[in-house]
């Protein structure tokens, strides 16, 4: 990581999120064709996507600073805001939709890895999502691969190690898919298994 700079978070909200709109697609466009998610994005379906955050209320986008390059970002929105496809995985669940906050994304460049700031900006995240007043659960969902995977890395740690750390628990029986575009040009269905974490 370079340390002549020092790094800084910025949380953003409403309609202050369109001015950081194409940094952060920029950033998932080069962070996504990584494994796991082997994503092959095209930017103006980015923008459209991303958009959703500046118009949902009580959406926010954390984004991670060195100097004026954006390194990293987190992102979230109330579960109640999301698509059909992940309202529906909750819908065999006692969990009340409406008091739940969605953690989009969590995303840093390679060189900015493993210095603890993955937890900096979760807290962040979570300390907005308490001042809301009236969400109680945090959730995120994992893309479900198999060990064994042809373009896993060797050195590849999962998220899910860092979700277990941070208070997280695999929801059972709580999954979805997405189709998306990967990186050899094939479209394929995505298996995506949420996880929970409690706002006490």
């Amino acid at each position: 990581m370079n340390g002549s700079h020092e790094i800084s978070k910025r949380l953003l909200t409403g309609a202050a999120i369109t001015d950081v709109l194409d940094d952060l697609a920029t950033l998932r466009l080069d962070i996504f064709p990584e494994y796991p998610y082997l994503y092959k994005g095209r930017r103006k379906d980015e923008l459209s996507y991303l958009g959703t955050y500046s118009e949902a209320p009580d959406a926010c986008i954390i984004l991670a600073y060195d100097g004026l390059t954006v390194i990293g970002a987190a992102t979230g929105m109330p579960l109640i805001h999301e698509d059909a496809q992940m309202l529906d995985a909750f819908a065999g669940t006692a969990i009340p939709i409406n008091e739940v906050y969605y953690v989009g994304e969590l995303l840093f460049r390679p060189a900015y890895r493993n210095y603890g700031l993955g937890q900096k900006l979760l807290d962040q995240l979570e300390s907005h999502t308490r001042s809301l007043g009236h969400y109680r659960r945090l959730t995120c969902a994992t893309v479900e691969r198999p060990d064994n995977h042809t373009l896993r890395p060797r050195d590849y740690i999962p998220i899910t190690s860092f979700l277990a750390r941070t208070g997280f628990v695999r929801l059972s029986g709580v999954t979805t898919s997405f189709m998306w575009l990967e990186t050899d040009g094939v479209k394929r269905d995505h298996p995506m298994q949420f996880w929970i974490k409690e706002l006490i």
